[in-house]
């Protein structure tokens, strides 16, 4: 079984409580703008997006050969306009239930995660995604935290994959307690020379700003 992972899916996996198989709290609000993230990155990585100052502009030819990418591709070219990566951070994660569930349906096909139904209070249907290998996402998992404690620049792939970590505070989630500090201060550095890691920490800021607004009316 081929479990080569795309970003998104070391990211959500990142996200999900190994036993449990939700996500984690800390997560909850901001997974689906990480996931948007993630997969805005797999394009600019893929040379089939570009960052030019704050706009994202599409390539005019070029495929992902993946539907899901494809589909986000597809829409950023479908634009009449160059917009803006917090535009399509937004855009892209109000989709991001749908991204979610393509991505958990992927990773039990890989026979990392397993799906669990249950029933909440014997009447609602609940999917849960406990893992049933633990190897990739605890590779996944060094790998952010070796970044993160290197004295020298990690990999781009895993300076993307911080930034995302950093932006939806998954950094407490990786460390314990007495590292936690220097862990966030290193990512955050190491986020500020990425642009969609930055895209996406400001639509969680925003998001969270509204709901706070929200609750205080």
């Amino acid at each position: 079984m081929d479990k080569n992972l795309n970003l998104a899916e070391e990211f959500l996996l990142l996200a999900l409580n190994e036993e449990k198989g939700t996500v984690v709290f800390a997560a909850s609000m901001a997974l689906p703008y990480g996931l948007a993230g993630a997969l805005l990155i797999e394009l600019a990585q893929a040379g089939l997006v570009r960052v030019e100052g704050k706009k994202l502009v599409p390539a005019p030819r070029g495929t992902a050969r993946d539907a899901l990418l494809d589909g986000v591709l597809g829409t950023v070219r479908a634009s009449a306009k160059a917009r803006s990566l917090e535009h399509w951070v937004g855009k892209v994660g109000r989709s991001g239930g749908k991204i979610k569930k393509e991505l958990l349906a992927r990773l039990v096909e890989k026979r990392i995660l397993v799906k669990e139904e249950r029933r909440f209070l014997w009447l609602f249907p609940n999917s849960r995604y406990p893992q049933s290998d633990p190897r990739p996402e605890n590779m996944i998992r060094e790998r952010v935290r070796s970044g993160i404690r290197g004295c020298t620049p990690p990999p781009e792939r895993t300076a993307a994959l911080i930034s995302l970590v950093h932006a939806c505070e998954l950094v407490g989630v990786l460390f314990e307690k007495g590292e936690r500090r220097e862990a966030r201060r290193r990512a955050k550095e190491i986020s500020q020379s990425q642009p969609v890691g930055r895209a996406v920490a400001r639509a969680v800021a925003a998001v969270r700003t509204a709901v706070i607004a929200a609750a205080a009316s």
